[in-house]
């Protein structure tokens, strides 16, 4: 990868976690469904299906892919929230958001891709 290549990825992820930040201090709610955290992992699929399909292999496939919508998912924060819903007794509300956010994420990212690569 160039220099070039590098800082595309880096500004990339700088957009994505101010993103991240933003839209998570707006939806989550202390104790409550962490709807930040869901939207930004089921949205960031849904664009990298878009821009997967569509963009592969030119300099903004990095940026946005690699870069913004890296830094907007996250997968780690995903599974601490998990985890704590669990350990709070809130079984099956943990147990249904990590089923609906896999089958949604991979939804969200397969349709888009699909439609716009064929």
């Amino acid at each position: 990868m160039t220099l070039i290549g590098w800082l595309s990825v880096a500004a990339g992820g700088m957009v994505g976690s101010v993103l991240r930040y933003l839209i998570s201090a707006k939806l989550n709610r202390q104790g409550g469904f962490p709807a930040g955290t869901f939207a930004v992992n089921v949205a960031g699929a849904f664009l990298a299906g878009v821009f997967s399909g569509l963009a592969a292999g030119s300099p903004m496939h990095g940026f946005v892919v690699y870069g913004m919508l890296g830094a907007l998912t996250t997968f780690s924060t995903w599974n601490a929230e998990i985890l704590m819903m669990w350990q709070d007794g809130r079984r099956t509300a943990a147990v249904l958001y990590a089923g609906s956010t896999l089958l949604l994420g991979i939804i969200s990212y397969m349709i888009p891709f699909i439609y716009v690569s064929s």
